[in-house]
Order: structure tokens, then sequence, then C-alpha cells
């Protein structure tokens, strides 16, 4: 008896999940049946219901696929557009909403295109016709188009000419946007790569920064990119200095032109940019020693991840770092616990260069913080077992 009765809340929360789904149902049969007969204004405010509710109303996918042949122009904008919120959900729908990108509608052929799109690789069959809409009179549809593309996949890559095309729209938001698709297909937008340079010069922030993170998505095949992305490094915007340094990371550069250039971006006016060049120094390890002074004045940094990254960078380079202890040292009383554990870190892999760092290493071990104290004591373990060198 125990045990039934146990078993009565699971039962009560199941019975309540499958009368919300039923209630969730009938309400979305109930809303299809006023998008199908009732007048204009309800048909235009159950499209809208529908809408809202996203992929919880999928059961009225066949009824949006229908309503895209709808006279009514409204009607069909919202009902593509619904398709939109439904993700992949609205797969079968593909064929419709790829007819709906030669409406008459700009609205609803831009609208068809983004639910596409968010369909994702499902909606392949609808490449050739988002390529051809490329060249749409209205820039909101090209835009759109390209995002789909871009949404879709490798299975767009053919589309790869057309969008190195329209780097070139007049539209700066199309020119980002086509960017932006092309930077989804990594390695297969090889060939965009000179187009993308070029669009590194472009008027527009937000085109820039597109045409940056394209070159990175793209990778080492993009290596002729390099010169253009390191003048990037200087542009006003710090989102497209960002962009330039991560795409320059991914390209990947050798030891003697990545350690000047990460060296001086820790320079940059940008925490962002700092941080990320802190990182890519912290990773090079010993390869990184030529930029020891760059570091360790970075412990001075405003921002603590500058701060943390540049310990690491120091502790990974080991004993060629050894002229950083004091500034190490300086950095054990931080008011960041995670900075003071990576200066302590540091220290403890410099080894017994770093044995002037006991006495503050110990003092350490009665940080509130665990994670400090850890790390004091791993450190002066390191220190003393390697034994301490004159300093």
């Amino acid at each position: 008896m125990k045990v039934r009765l146990a078993a009565l809340p699971l039962l009560f929360c199941l019975a309540s999940a499958a009368s919300a789904q039923g209630g969730s149902d009938a309400q979305t049969q109930a809303l299809v049946r006023r998008l199908q007969a009732g007048d204009r204004r309800e048909r235009l405010a159950a499209a809208e219901e529908i809408k809202g509710q996203g992929a919880k109303a999928a059961a009225a996918i066949p009824a949006l696929a229908a309503a895209l042949k709808d006279p009514d122009d409204d009607l069909r904008k919202i009902a593509a557009e619904a398709l939109g919120r439904m993700g992949r959900e609205a797969a079968p729908a593909v064929p419709a909403l790829t007819a709906a990108l030669g409406d008459g509608n700009s609205s609803v052929r831009s609208n068809a295109a983004f639910a596409l799109g968010q369909v994702g690789a499902e909606a392949g069959p609808a490449v050739p016709a988002l390529t051809g809409m490329l060249k749409d009179q209205s820039p909101w549809a090209r835009a759109a188009a390209a995002r789909a593309l871009g949404r879709i996949g490798g299975g767009a890559k053919v589309s790869v000419p057309s969008l190195t095309e329209l780097l070139k729209d007049q539209n700066e938001g199309v020119r980002r946007d086509a960017a932006e698709a092309l930077g989804r297909f990594g390695v297969d937008a090889k060939g965009a790569a000179p187009a993308l340079i070029l669009l590194l010069k472009d008027g527009s922030p937000s085109a820039r920064k597109a045409a940056a993170e394209a070159l990175g998505g793209i990778g080492p095949e993009a290596k002729e990119a390099v010169p253009a992305l390191k003048e990037s490094l200087k542009d006003p915007e710090f989102v497209v200095r960002m962009n330039a340094a991560q795409a320059l990371r991914r390209i990947g550069l050798g030891p003697g032109e990545a350690v000047p250039l990460w060296t001086g971006a820790l320079g940059d006016a940008s925490e962002h940019v700092r941080r990320y060049a802190a990182d890519a120094l912290a990773e090079m390890g010993l390869e990184a020693k030529a930029a020891v002074p760059a570091l360790t004045e970075a412990l001075k940094d405003r921002d603590r991840f500058v701060r943390l990254s540049a310990a690491k960078g120091l502790g990974n380079i080991g004993g060629e770092a050894r002229t950083a202890v004091p500034a190490l040292v300086g950095l054990l009383k931080d008011e960041e616990p995670l900075v003071r554990a990576a200066a302590a870190t540091a220290l403890g892999k410099l080894g017994g260069d770093a044995g002037a760092a006991l006495p503050a290493l110990d003092e350490l071990q009665k940080d509130q913080a665990t994670v400090v104290r850890l790390a004091a004591a791993e450190a002066i373990n390191k220190i003393t077992s390697q034994g301490t060198r004159a300093q």
C-alpha cells in the first residue's frame, strides 16, 4: 500500500503533463481552425498566436505552409515568420517555404528565407532558390538569403561564389551578412579570401568585423590575409581588432611573427584584445620567452583576466622568466583570489629560480581562499624540491 501511495505523486505529475500536452494540442487545433476559417482579423490573430508559441505549436505547420499561398500579404508574412519561430520542426514546410522565396512581397520572401535558415541543414533543397535570391531587388531579402545559406552550412557551399560577389553589395548589412555566411563554411570558403581581405577596409565596422571573423573561420588556408589582418589590429573599432586577433590565431603564425604581434596587442586600449593577446602568449610556452618583459608589465594591468593570463604565460615560459619573480611576488597580494593563485602557480613552475618567493608563499598559505592556499602549498613544494638558486 505504501508503495502505491508513494507512486501517486509521480502518476499525478505524468497525468498533469499529459493533460497539459493535450490542452496545448487542442489549443493549437483551435487556432488552426481560426486560421483556416475565420474572418481576416481572426486569421491574422490566430497566425500571430501560433507564432508566439513557436515549436510548441508544431501541429500547425501544415496549415501555416498552406497559408503561404494565401492572397493576403500580411497573412503570408506572418505564416512565414511563424514557421521561422519553429526552427528545425518546420522541416516539413521546406517545399512551401522554398516556393515562397518567389513571392511578390519582399517581406514574405525575407521571412521565408529566415525560416529556411532556422531549419538548417534539412533545408538543403532550398539552396538553389536561396542562391538566386542573393540577386533580389530588396536588400532585406538578399541579406536574409545570405544568412539562410550560412545556417544551412556545408550543404550550401555551392553558394560561395555568389556570396563572394555579394561582398561588393551597396548595402552594408548585405555585405556583413554575406561575410558572416562565408565564415560558416570554413575552409570551403577559401576562394573568398581575397574579397574578404578587401572588405577589411570597408567603411562599415560591422562588415570589417565580419570579414575578419570569416577569414579566421577559413583558418590556415587564409594565410594570404595575415598582412591585412595585422593592419586591422590598428582598427579604431575594438570589435574589429578583436576579431582580427582571433583570425590571426586561427590561421596560425610562427613564433617569430606571433610574439611581436601579441606583445604589441598587450598595449591595446581594449581589455578584450589585451586578454586575447595574453592568452595567446600563455599558450605558446617557452616560445614566448621574448615576451617576458611585456608579460611582466601586464601583471599590472587593470583587467584581472589580463593579469591572470600574464601570470600563466610567465609560468609556462619557465626559468627564462626568472626576472619576473619580484613582480609575481607582488601579485600574490592581488585583490582577486584566482589571480593570486595564478601568481603562486607561476612561481611554482619557475622552480628553484623562484626561491626568493618562499616567504611570501608561506604567508599565502593562510589565505582565506582554498584555491589560493592549495596553489601556494604546491608552489612551495615545487620550489623546495628543486632547490633554490641565487637570484
